[in-house]
């Protein structure tokens, strides 16, 4: 953890430095690891409202970083772990790279799948500074991949994504979040928009097999202790789908 966190605030002082920042620290894992997917933060009411965020932020992750349904994670894993409920697609043609609308890109998808995303801070993020957060590719460490359905470009299908409610509760029932789709930019589809477009400023292109997360469906939550999660998607397409991670010591 970065304890001068506030030294640092004085120099990420714009969206502009943190993208510069994220760009050069997203070439050093590049060189490293195969790039698997993009995260998309700031569709969700809460990090859009951030003072200087002028458009949704995408950050980077790389194979290795996702784990199966059900998956185990030792809380020393990292010095601080936060999760959260997302929402993850998968890039089925390249040619979602010259869509402008949900039905164009949805002829190019693949799966949806149910998602929960873990977080390991680099600094304490509170509170919230979305320059740091670009800056430090958003906080993209794990992923937990759950049960899918497959993506169809019909209108009922996509307006399902609004309409679906998404839960996210712990091991003893009790429920953290319950939204609508739409809770992510009115759909969360939307988040395959976004990161189309930061692909076309990067002079990249999006690849069959690419994932995509469009988002929490609720501010991160802290594990200090072990615990159970589970996020259920009521109503994709008129199916149930549903992933759950495990934090011991």
């Amino acid at each position: 953890m970065i304890t001068n966190a506030a030294c640092y605030a004085q120099i990420i002082d714009s969206m502009d430095v943190g993208r510069q920042m994220r760009d050069a620290l997203v070439d050093e894992f590049d060189a490293m690891f195969p790039r698997a997917a993009y995260k998309v933060v700031g569709l969700d009411p809460v990090n859009a409202a951030l003072p200087g965020v002028d458009r949704p932020m995408v950050g980077m992750m790389y194979v290795g970083m996702f784990l199966a349904n059900g998956a185990i994670m030792p809380l020393d894993s990292a010095e601080l772990i936060i999760t959260e409920p997302d929402f993850l697609v998968s890039v089925a043609d390249d040619r979602i790279n010259d869509a402008t609308t949900l039905a164009e890109a949805a002829q190019y998808l693949d799966r949806l799948y149910a998602f929960i995303e873990t977080l390991a801070p680099t600094f304490v993020n509170s509170p919230p500074n979305p320059f740091m957060m670009q800056a430090s590719n958003l906080m993209a460490r794990w992923g937990v991949i759950g049960e899918s359905v497959e993506i169809s470009a019909d209108q009922a299908f996509i307006d399902s994504l609004e309409t679906m409610t998404v839960t996210f509760r712990d091991g003893d029932g009790n429920v953290l979040a319950k939204e609508p789709g739409s809770y992510l930019g009115e759909n969360p589809l939307n988040g395959v928009l976004v990161v189309i477009e930061e692909m076309r400023r990067r002079g990249e292109r999006l690849m069959p097999g690419d994932l995509i997360s469009s988002g929490s469906y609720m501010p991160p939550i802290p594990v200090l202790e072990p615990a159970e999660y589970e996020t259920i998607y009521e109503g994709v397409g008129g199916q149930t789908i549903s992933v759950s991670t495990r934090f011991v010591r």
